[in-house]
């Protein structure tokens, strides 16, 4: 494997103590994600493997923020959080400036952590199938 998992956890983590931070904090949590959406759409090719699962967890933060979805502990939502802060850094394991591998350590760090709260995804996505179907349903 190109990056030890020791790595990749110390990737993410360095950013743990302001994902605390942001985890109550709907309005910054909504700033962070609108400046992820546009890094997002950029490095769609390299965020193939995990992309739908990537906008599952923007999703996921979205409803999280709002008060719609709180079936996942703080603690998992600190994770996601802390990922997101490593995808947004440009300075991290390999700069994003690197063209075409920038974003290498990124997808890592990201599928690392879809890796560990598959399980939060499915309820989430269960959850989402029912509120959507609710929602279309009331119109």
């Amino acid at each position: 494997m190109l990056f030890k998992k020791r790595t990749i956890k110390n990737g993410y983590k360095k950013h743990q103590k302001e994902a605390e931070k942001l985890v109550d904090n709907p309005k910054r949590l909504e700033s962070l994600l609108k400046k992820i959406i546009p890094k997002t759409a950029s490095n769609k090719k390299g965020l193939a493997e995990i992309w739908d699962d990537f906008l599952l967890l923007i999703s996921l933060t979205k409803s999280w923020y709002k008060g719609e979805y709180r079936q996942i502990s703080k603690k998992s939502m600190v994770m996601v959080i802390a990922g997101f802060l490593y995808f947004f850094s440009p300075i991290d394991l390999i700069p994003d400036f690197i063209f075409g591998l920038g974003i290498l350590d990124d997808a890592i760090v990201l599928k690392f952590l879809i890796s560990n709260l598959t399980k939060e995804l499915e309820h989430y996505k269960q959850w989402q199938k029912i509120h959507d179907s609710a929602s279309d349903s009331s119109l």
